[in-house]
């Protein structure tokens, strides 16, 4: 209908949803591209509350207006209705938070012609130079000419209408006790808090690069010498200081700044995983995640080289001390054969220089670029729900951290009472 509108559209909506701002848009590229004088009339109850309760999308809207299409705005307005030309309906929206959109329901009736020129006089007035009473006159004619054929007109359509009966009771009877419906007022008090706050599961991977560890395999050495154990345990870390050196600066700079994140935007609560986000903030929080996700990235590109120089250096500083061992223990090395070796030093020295290349290689040693690719900041959002609210451990959280006043702790300790009572 709003397409195939030649003259002018009336649609009155609590708001509407990207299918119709399409429309609207088509519409108003056709009559710019072709000349065309179509009045565009739309009015929407433009309220944060009403796109929270699912008859609309924002940016629909928003992308609307960009186009220089006006919009009005009727608060708290729910009456729906659709004149395109001089064809008209009734609209019984619902929100979308309850019926999916490609569900068929019965939800139009037609308008009368008076009735129409009455409802356009009633909502449209401030957007028409009209005082429509021409229009009401020649719907006046047009009613009277439809009551001369009024026996076809009230056998036109006839409502599909069933009888209800015994089996389809019980039916929908043992339904709604498998799956009770929810106390409208409890709903209505889980989307408040819904509304304001949100659960967030924020983790930086790959934070504790510094404190990676590599194993050494069980059979690597030659003896299951405990000493020898006990003496690589501060050497089995994949990264080092060598030379009084620190390539992780950067890195501590990153964990530095998650902290700070963390701390800013988000409050850890027991009773969950997740940590919670009050829903004023989220925009600015994600701008910021934003942000660090490219310094991540960036930091992963810098620290390539230097990360891979790290890992060389503990493998030479890893084969210098077994080398060092198996030269103070030649018996890990000869340990089967008679002592006439025990005083060659330069042999013992090669062996045990080639023993410990053995036990290195035999390490599974990563490589930079797999590390850097352990990279990677994860955010996921989830709602608060029913069961949440129900908690006293989880509302007593909420007013630890200010979440919530003493009037919301009220309010939701009345609201578990009376789930309780369900």
């Amino acid at each position: 209908m709003i397409k195939n509108t030649k003259s002018e559209l009336f649609l009155c909506l609590p708001s509407f949803h990207e299918e119709v701002a399409k429309a609207i848009s088509c519409l108003s590229d056709e009559s710019l591209h072709n000349n065309k004088t179509i009045g565009i009339h739309l009015l929407v109850d433009f309220d944060p509350q009403t796109f929270r309760q699912g008859y609309g999308a924002i940016n629909a809207v928003t992308n609307i207006i960009k186009k220089n299409v006006e919009v009005k705005t009727l608060k708290d307005n729910r009456i729906s209705f659709i004149i395109s030309d001089n064809i008209g309906f009734y609209l019984f929206i619902e929100s979308r938070s309850q019926i999916p959109a490609d569900k068929e329901t019965i939800n139009a009736v037609k308008i009368d012609p008076i009735s129409m020129v009455r409802i356009k006089k009633f909502f449209f007035t401030s957007s028409v130079n009209n005082d429509f009473k021409d229009e009401l006159s020649n719907a006046v004619i047009e009613e009277g000419l439809l009551l001369k054929n009024a026996n076809e007109l009230l056998n036109d359509q006839i409502a599909l209408v069933e009888d209800l009966s015994r089996e389809r009771v019980n039916e929908v009877l043992d339904d709604l006790k498998r799956n009770p419906p929810l106390n409208p007022d409890f709903k209505r008090i889980v989307e408040i808090y819904s509304n304001k706050f949100q659960y967030v599961k924020l983790q930086f991977e790959g934070a504790n690069l510094k404190n990676r560890k590599i194993k050494l395999p069980s059979k690597a050495l030659p003896i299951a010498d405990a000493n020898l154990k006990k003496r690589l345990e501060t050497k089995l870390n994949l990264f080092s200081q060598v030379s009084g050196k620190d390539s992780f600066t950067a890195l501590n700079e990153l964990n530095e700044r998650y902290t700070e994140i963390r701390g800013k935007y988000l409050k850890k609560v027991k009773s969950r995983v997740e940590s919670l986000l009050n829903k004023t903030d989220k925009e600015n929080f994600i701008e910021e995640i934003e942000i660090f996700k490219k310094s991540v990235n960036e930091a992963k590109k810098v620290n390539l080289t230097d990360i891979a120089n790290r890992i060389l250096e503990t493998k030479e500083q890893l084969l210098k001390d077994l080398e060092d061992f198996f030269v103070s223990n030649p018996k890990s090395l000869f340990q089967d054969d008679a002592d006439f070796w025990a005083q060659d030093v330069v042999y013992i020295t090669q062996v045990a220089k080639k023993k410990a290349q053995e036990v290195v290689h035999r390490i599974k040693w990563p490589e930079a670029h797999e590390l850097l690719n352990g990279f990677k900041v994860d955010l996921q959002f989830s709602d608060i729900t029913f069961e949440d609210l129900k908690s006293k451990m989880f509302v007593q959280e909420l007013k630890e951290h200010k979440l919530i006043d003493v009037a919301d702790a009220n309010q939701l300790a009345e609201f578990s009472k009376g789930v309780k009572t369900v």
